[in-house]
């Protein structure tokens, strides 16, 4: 069985994610595959940034949004902005209603780096990449705006 084809198999299996999947509009387990694997290629080159849109008045909770940027298939000289809305919200994270954020909770730590850290494990854990991988990804906070 080839790698794409056990992680397609994984994703399919994981019931909360694909409840959590289930809540996005035309979103499949390739796109999701797709998504994460461009996620993850990202945060290996260092093109991903958060952007914190708000802070609770209490300091317990943030919105924010996970972009990278990428150079343009089209045009050689021109790069754009993707945002991960629909994979973090496959992974769990609260939407936040009209906006491509979404809603983190905690304080006293680097919530980014946690975020960041929790998805590499769950992408371990669906097998997109190995321990090893995992260890070091986990640790590439994205650049915060």
């Amino acid at each position: 069985m080839k790698k794409k084809e056990r992680i397609l198999k994984n994703i399919a299996e994981n019931k909360e994610l694909q409840k959590q999947m289930g809540k996005l509009w035309n979103y499949n387990d390739e796109q999701f595959y797709g998504d994460a694997t461009r996620y993850i290629k990202a945060i290996k080159e260092g093109r991903v940034i958060c952007n914190i849109d708000t802070v609770s008045s209490s300091g317990m909770s943030r919105t924010i949004k996970f972009m990278e940027c990428a150079k343009s298939t089209y045009e050689n000289k021109r790069y754009n902005w993707y945002n991960f809305y629909a994979l973090f919200t496959a992974l769990g994270y609260e939407r936040v209603n009209n906006k491509q954020t979404f809603r983190i909770h905690g304080c006293g730590m680097d919530m980014i780096f946690h975020t960041n850290y929790s998805n590499m494990h769950e992408f371990r854990a669906l097998g997109f990449i190995s321990k090893k991988e995992c260890d070091y990804l986990a640790q590439q906070t994205p650049t915060v705006i």
